[in-house]
């Protein structure tokens, strides 16, 4: 009977720990929103290629930068990189994000009402 404990204990230890090792592996909620908005973008040249959610953080992604201490998004910096389409209100998620420069692009449309939850935006 001692020795059952022992192997459920042992197999409940290595389960448990091999969900904390994936946990850890797992993208960052800027990342996965960074993804979204990529997903609705045109990019026929793959700018973006870097952008991959096998990733455990976007902060060494082509165009973005991150803060230091939480690596929360900080800056998007796509300029020139003939990207197509509309800008995701998923931007809105961002709400760490300071800098947004998506210009020479062939963007089209609105710019969503969700970029107003980026409340430390200083420059678009």
């Amino acid at each position: 009977m001692g020795s059952q404990v022992l192997i459920f204990k042992l197999v409940l230890a290595a389960t448990l720990f091999g969900i904390c090792a994936l946990a850890a592996l797992a993208l960052t909620p800027d990342g996965k929103t960074l993804l979204e908005i990529k997903n609705v973008l045109n990019d026929t040249n793959n700018a973006l290629a870097s952008w991959r959610d096998t990733d455990n953080t976007p902060c060494l992604w082509t165009g973005i930068s991150c803060n230091s201490k939480d690596q929360t998004v900080i800056s998007i910096n796509l300029p020139y990189m003939q990207l197509g389409g509309i800008i995701s209100p998923s931007i809105g998620k961002l709400s760490g994000l300071q800098r947004l420069a998506l210009h020479q692009n062939s963007l089209h449309g609105l710019i969503p009402h969700e970029i107003a939850n980026c409340t430390d935006l200083k420059a678009l």
